[in-house]
């Protein structure tokens, strides 16, 4: 299996949080594909199940980061995606 690209799992994780998610949790867990596009995604062209599943987290409620190898990457600020807890 091949990896998935860095790149590939920032621009999906930042379209989750653009797409109106909202969570109770300071941790998201979700699929990335190949393609770059969530499993659920009605006009994604997968043949088979493959993919990587990836978590990424809040400390202040707003700003989300995502931890890929031994680096931390800024998502950006999604104040509307923690709904508290």
């Amino acid at each position: 299996m091949k990896k998935i690209p860095i790149d590939t799992i920032l621009s999906t994780a930042k379209s989750l949080l653009r797409g109106g998610i909202e969570t109770n949790r300071k941790k998201i867990t979700f699929p990335v594909t190949m393609e770059g596009e969530p499993f659920y995604f009605p006009n994604s062209n997968i043949k088979e199940i493959e993919g990587e599943m990836w978590t990424m987290y809040t400390v202040d409620g707003k700003q989300w980061l995502i931890k890929i190898g031994e680096e931390v990457h800024n998502l950006g600020l999604y104040p509307d995606v923690y709904t508290g807890g």
